[in-house]
């Protein structure tokens, strides 16, 4: 029987720049239940370029891990449908994305939402649960 040396390795890691967006059915299903399935589908969800998918090696519907000093979480990786060059990713103004935000403004008042560098990397973990994020933080 032979040992399983995968689950030792680490999965290589990539920078990445997120920028955060609103999106009108998002903020329905949040309205409607912010702890249902639907919210999560369409929140807990990095949309990057299809150049960018290819060179990390990830495929639309896999699991990714994004991490930074502020925080990690798992989220579901999806290709753009527009054709992006690449370099920068897109997710949703939600409790996933605030765990990677910094509440240190600057002086501005407002959180950085639009820069946001992080690391991300393939993950075999669920989607972080939306009660994980509120209540054990």
């Amino acid at each position: 029987m032979g040992i399983d040396i995968g689950k030792f390795l680490k999965n290589p890691e990539f920078d990445i720049l997120i920028t955060t967006y609103r999106d009108i059915f998002q903020v329905e299903a949040l309205e409607t239940d912010r702890f249902g399935e639907e919210y999560k589908k369409l929140s807990a969800v990095i949309t990057m370029s299809k150049n960018d998918l290819k060179k990390m090696e990830f495929k639309s519907g896999d699991h990714v891990k994004l991490s930074n000093t502020y925080g990690s979480v798992i989220v579901e990786v999806k290709e753009s449908k527009k054709n992006e060059p690449g370099g920068v990713a897109f997710m949703v103004n939600s409790p996933w994305s605030n765990c990677l935000i910094s509440d240190e403004t600057e002086g501005k008042g407002i959180p950085e939402f639009k820069h946001i560098k992080a690391k991300i990397s393939l993950s075999k973990e669920q989607i972080t649960q939306i009660t994980e994020i509120i209540f054990h933080k």
